[in-house]
């Protein structure tokens, strides 16, 4: 059974997953890390042995290996149903709903969230152009444990309870995953914006730019999650990644909600999503200053 889920291309997976190869060479695959934040790709991808390595952490394996860094997870039930959720294939449906846990202890225990107070993490969603007013408005401190060590983070909540949860090293989710929502009043609001990741949206916010009630999917992966949400809107702006995945979910919306959608990632063509552009145009207004 597991020979299918490891079957399972990995570039097909990482793209589901909204990472896209900076580089190729021959099958080789560069990527910037999805299991931490990094300017300079070191995360290969070899597609014909169907394998990655991280050089940053010193890490590699197959799919499920990736599932368990990205995760923080050993529950073996949990990991297939995440691969399932990213790559719908029937076979790997199967597989997880059928397959025995192979540990059952929590791979995250003893979480605790405050008020975003670290100095530490504050700086480092400024260094991606984000100010504190900002950031501690929206966003939560998260502490937890991890085998066995403690960690701290930037913490983003959805709907669910569970958390995405960021750092200058590690980029993941505190199970549930699911899609987040912010509304601009209590009373309905006619127009919604749509983003990929959290950073994004406090990107958007930093630049003065929506007035809108906003869905943030916190993976392409969730579009479906989102449309029942987004039916009573007259008109939904999408600002989503240039990249392939971004262009698949905005493709999905079209399809749905058809002349409501409303492509917004011109705004910052030449960019691959809008933190980009914001830090991009941050730092370009530095130089221009000195």
């Amino acid at each position: 059974m597991f020979k299918e889920i490891e079957s399972i291309p990995l570039a097909t997976f990482m793209s589901r997953l909204g990472h896209e190869p900076v580089r190729r060479c021959g099958d080789k695959l560069w990527y910037k890390s999805p299991l931490r934040q990094e300017h300079t790709p070191s995360f290969k991808v070899e597609a014909t042995l169907n394998c990655w390595y991280d050089f940053g952490i010193g890490k590699g394996g197959n799919i499920i290996d990736l599932a368990a860094e990205m995760y923080q997870s050993t529950d073996m039930r949990h990991l297939l149903r995440c691969i399932a959720d990213s790559c719908p294939v029937p076979s790997v449906q199967t597989v997880a709903a059928t397959s025995v846990t192979r540990h059952t202890a929590p791979s995250f225990e003893d979480i605790r969230t405050v008020p975003l107070e670290s100095h530490a993490l504050v700086a480092y969603l400024q260094e991606r152009g984000i100010p504190p007013e900002i950031s501690k408005a929206h966003c939560q401190q998260i502490h937890y444990s991890c085998r066995g060590k403690r960690y701290y983070a930037v913490a983003f909540a959805n709907g669910s309870g569970g958390h995405e949860i960021r750092n200058r090293y590690f980029k993941g989710c505190i199970s549930p995953k699911d899609i987040s929502i912010w509304r601009i009043r209590d009373g309905p609001s006619t127009e919604c914006a749509v983003f990929e990741g959290f950073i994004d949206y406090l990107s958007a916010l930093t630049l003065g730019i929506i007035e809108a009630d906003a869905i943030i999917l916190n993976s392409v992966s969730n579009v479906n999650k989102a449309i029942p949400y987004l039916r009573d809107y007259n008109a939904i702006h999408c600002y989503l990644d240039n990249d392939v995945a971004g262009k698949t979910a905005l493709g999905q919306l079209t399809e749905r909600f058809e002349i409501k959608v409303i492509d917004r990632s011109t705004l910052y063509s030449g960019c691959n999503d809008l933190n980009e552009y914001l830090t991009t145009s941050f730092t370009n207004n530095q130089n221009l200053q000195l």
